[in-house]
């Protein structure tokens, strides 16, 4: 008989980028670098779900111009240009069945996961349910513990304070 464990939940991030395109870039690129959460016969899936709608404008598009192919359905018959609308919120699903995993490594190497995008991405909110055959933990945010854990960008007003800089900075486009 194996063992198993399984993991189930979402967190909700806020990656860089100044367009849905460079956002959805930035995090998929992070995901691909994290530390694997593992199981013999297959590893944590994650499913990337950008919220609905949008939470934010930008009068330019990721160069800098004001272009006529903004969206803008609330259009001033005077204006010539439109908005770039954008949602900065993404839910992440994580889901895994591991089998001959002891319940104390899956932690572990979740841990080691959500600390990793923590410090890249802005994390939210978490609601995440690990457990064994006779262990259970239910990992949240409290305290914002992982949005603590950000690394500002350098051209943050809040990035001069911390030592390093989040190296997804490098994978933002040049607008020049």
């Amino acid at each position: 008989m194996s063992c198993w464990t399984y993991i189930n939940g979402t967190i909700t991030v806020h990656p860089m980028g100044r367009t849905q395109a460079e956002k959805r870039y930035i995090l998929d690129t992070v995901l691909d670098h994290l530390p694997l959460v593992t199981g013999s016969e297959k590893d944590m899936n994650v499913y990337v779900i950008q919220k609905n709608g949008h939470n934010s404008n930008s009068s330019c598009d990721e160069f800098g111009y004001a272009t006529n192919n903004l969206n803008d359905s609330y259009r001033d018959k005077s204006r010539r240009y439109g908005w770039l609308r954008i949602q900065d919120e993404y839910i992440l699903v994580v889901q895994g069945s591991f089998r001959d995993r002891m319940f104390e490594q899956t932690l572990k190497e979740f841990n080691k996961w959500i600390d990793r995008l923590a410090k890249r991405i802005s994390v939210e909110d978490v609601l995440v349910e690990i457990k064994g055959y006779d262990e259970k933990i239910l990992i949240r945010n409290t305290n914002d513990v992982y949005g603590k854990m950000f690394e500002y960008p350098s051209w943050s007003m809040y990035g001069k304070k911390v030592e390093s800089e989040n190296w997804c900075e490098y994978l933002m486009w040049d607008n020049e």
